[in-house]
């Protein structure tokens, strides 16, 4: 039995969760939420039951301000598709943040555009008058390098730099046999999955 915290994934759950499982989704995006501190008092309802069950709340809320204030210790945090969106500024304060609502032994499961695999595209890039898949493979770059102002991708995401800051203040370890540099999601295979476990 596992608590997950997911973070800003929208209408992506949870890869390779063990049921029963208790699912709390922070998203500004939910119109149908639950508040925070209803969320706990479940939390703590669920720690002490012996019947399995699997419970799943939404909340609408920042991310940033929900770890600063939940009580709530989690089992596994995943982070699809968000991290990215973190600015580079911020960073280290995020995973900090991560540190505080997870348990020790406990795995952060990360997915971000690979950066590796987006530049080598860029360097493959041929003459546009044969290049017959041009206009796909832009829109795919520009859109995992950039996306749209309103929510713009601000910190770059390779293998070396997961190690680096996800192992900067030895709060969590990523053994490397927990990378995929190649990881296919949402219908594109670009992206860069690695679980880093709390120390």
């Amino acid at each position: 039995m596992e608590k997950i915290l997911n973070i800003a994934a929208g209408r992506f759950p949870p890869l390779d969760v063990p049921t029963p499982h208790f699912i709390v989704n922070v998203d500004t995006m939910f119109y149908l939420n639950t508040l925070p501190e209803q969320v706990e008092r479940a939390a703590i309802r669920w720690d002490s039951r012996t019947v399995d069950k699997t419970e799943v709340y939404n909340i609408n809320e920042d991310v940033f301000k929900f770890m600063e204030r939940t009580v709530i210790t989690f089992d596994r945090v995943c982070i699809y598709r968000f991290l990215e969106h973190v600015s580079f500024t911020q960073v280290e304060y995020f995973i900090y943040l991560v540190s505080t609502v997870i348990r020790k032994g406990g795995i952060v499961d990360v997915i971000v555009p690979n950066y590796e695999t987006l530049a080598e595209m860029i360097l493959a890039e041929v003459p546009v008058d044969v290049h017959q898949n041009f206009h796909a493979d832009n829109i795919l770059l520009t859109t995992e390098l950039l996306n749209e102002p309103s929510c713009p991708h601000a910190s770059i995401w390779t293998p070396a730099r997961a190690h680096y800051f996800w192992e900067l203040e030895r709060r969590f370890m990523i053994p490397q046999s927990d990378i995929v540099e190649n990881f296919e999601f949402d219908g594109r295979d670009i992206y860069l999955r690695f679980k880093a476990e709390r120390l």
